[in-house]
């Protein structure tokens, strides 16, 4: 094989790696959080200018309360439009210790579960930043916060950087299944029996923690694209075999 055709081959290759690791990181737009332990029309919290660097998810029912301190996360449905088939997507967030010492640990883990919701949170709420809302924040909880797949539950026992498999929300937003781009946090589907207040870094309080949560969605290669990427490594053998032969 002559250099020219080593060359395309070494760029064939390269195109399909690059194509399928590429990723893009993602941040939210918006997040705030609701719980039973907020009095009076101040229901949603976490606005730019709360002063809430960290907020809650807990456990159903902690402390006797109804519902599930949950962390709503907006997007932006323009930072998806680029994107034509399925992609891979991870949420990161940053655990850390939610002030009333009732936090996940490893002797007391708490399963956190990413859930898409069939309403928007941000408009539908009723709360001083949104008196035109139609729903309170309870009946919200437990009416338009949708089933999570299995894959974007995940253990919590520790501080620090915790990921969720969201690739079946993200996918729905493409695809255009669910138009409601929001991700809900909550700790309904945990099962440990505990009551449990666990914190997470406000992704929009520019002091503490701007650009901590985030996504990193990854298209799924196009069937040629691993074609190709085949094709080349099988020409790179091919090349391979053929030197020591006439070697």
């Amino acid at each position: 094989m002559n250099k020219n055709a080593r060359t395309l081959v070494a760029i064939a290759c390269g195109l399909a790696l690059s194509q399928a690791a590429a990723a893009d990181t993602i941040n939210p737009t918006e997040d705030v959080m609701t719980s039973s332990f907020f009095q009076g029309t101040n229901t949603v919290r976490g606005y730019p200018g709360d002063n809430r660097p960290v907020m809650r998810v807990s456990t159903d029912g902690a402390f006797g309360n109804a519902g599930a301190e949950t962390i709503y996360l907006s997007f932006n449905a323009a930072d998806f439009a680029s994107y034509s088939g399925p992609v891979t997507a991870t949420l990161t967030l940053q655990s850390t210790e939610g002030g009333f010492g009732a936090d996940a640990g490893a002797a007391n883990p708490f399963t956190v579960s990413a859930h898409a919701v069939n309403a928007d949170p941000f408009s539908s709420i009723t709360d001083d930043n949104n008196p035109g809302g139609s729903i309170g924040w309870l009946d919200f909880y437990n009416n338009n916060i949708l089933a999570a797949d299995s894959a974007a539950s995940t253990v919590i026992n520790s501080f620090g950087a915790v990921s969720f498999n969201v690739s079946g929300i993200v996918n729905s937003w493409i695809d255009g299944s669910n138009s409601v781009f929001t991700i809900a946090m909550t700790g309904k589907n945990d099962t440990s029996g505990a009551d449990i207040l666990h914190g997470f870094l406000n992704n929009n309080d520019s002091a503490v923690a701007f650009g901590s949560t985030y996504l990193t969605v990854t298209a799924v290669p196009e069937p040629e694209t691993y074609a190709m990427l085949l094709a080349g490594l099988g020409m790179t053998g091919w090349m391979v075999r053929r030197k020591r032969q006439l070697g």
